[in-house]
C-alpha cells in the first residue's frame, strides 16, 4: 500500500491542552480507537537516515517496523517512509502475524529477513531503537485534513529488557492532507493560532538524540 500526502507537525508541551480547543473549535470527531503504536526503527551502519535528517536534506527516508497494542498473534508492518520536500510518500508492507515481541525480534535477526531487506534496499539494516506511543485519531467535518495526536512517547534501545528507557518530553499534533487542500489546512492553522508551534519534527531523530544524551546506549 502506498500513501501520499503532506504533514504538519505541531509541538506541544506535556500537561499544554491547548490542543482540546483546537479540536474542540475545529469541530474535529474521533475517528478509531486510541491505541499503542509501537515502531522499531531500521538504519544501516553509519546511521544515514538520521544523518540526512540532521543535515537538512530534502529528500530523506526512514525504514520502520510496526504493530498496534500488543503483538498476541496480530499482523506487523514494515514501513518505508520517503520524504522529498514537503511531499511524504509511505510505503507498507506486512510482515506477517507474530505471537508475540520476542517472535518479531527474533525474526527481524533471521538471515533471511537481514538478506531479503539488504537485497531490496540495497543497504544492511539494523535495529536502531524502539519508539511506543498513544495515538488519537480525529478528523474534521470535511474530511480533508486528518489529525494525530501523540502522547505518552517512550524511548527503549534494549529489547531485552523493555522497561529501560526514557519518556520524551513533548506531544506531538499532526495534521495530513492532501496537496490539493492546502490552502484550507494553512487556513485552518492561521485561524486557530497554531504557526509558532509547527515545528521540523522526527521521533526517530529526537529519541536517538535524547537517549544517547540519558547515557542508556
Amino acid at each position: 500500500m502506498t500513501e501520499k500526502r503532506l504533514e504538519k507537525k505541531f509541538i506541544f508541551q506535556i500537561g499544554d491542552r491547548y490542543v482540546d480547543y483546537f479540536l474542540i473549535n475545529g469541530f474535529f470527531k474521533k475517528i478509531f480507537e486510541t491505541r499503542i503504536i509501537n515502531s522499531i526503527y531500521l538504519d544501516n551502519f553509519d546511521l544515514k537516515n538520521i544523518w540526512d535528517n540532521i543535515n537538512g536534506f530534502s529528500t530523506r527516508t526512514k525504514y520502520r517496523v510496526r504493530w498496534y497494542n500488543d503483538i498476541n498473534n496480530s499482523k506487523v508492518f514494515f514501513e518505508e517512509k520517503h520524504k522529498s520536500n514537503q511531499i511524504t510518500i509511505k510505503q507498507k508492507y506486512e510482515l506477517g502475524i507474530f505471537k508475540d515481541e520476542n517472535s518479531l525480534i527474533k525474526f527481524l535477526d533471521s538471515e533471511q529477513f537481514i538478506k531479503d531487506i539488504t537485497y531490496k534496499y540495497q543497504c544492511n539494516l539494523n535495529k536502531i531503537l524502539k519508539v511506543s506511543y498513544k495515538r488519537s485519531y480525529f478528523i474534521e467535518p470535511q474530511k480533508k485534513i486528518r489529525v494525530t495526536f501523540d502522547e505518552n512517547i517512550f524511548v527503549n534501545k534494549n529489547y531485552k529488557r523493555k522497561n529501560m528507557g526514557i519518556w520524551l518530553e513533548n506531544n506531538i499534533l499532526e495534521l495530513k492532507y492532501k496537496l490539493k487542500d492546502s490552502n484550507f489546512c494553512n487556513e485552518l492553522v492561521k485561524n486557530s493560532k497554531l504557526n509558532q508551534r509547527n515545528k521540523k519534527y522526527s521521533k526517530y531523530i529526537q529519541s536517538f538524540i535524547d537517549i544517547n544524551e540519558s547515557g542508556l546506549v
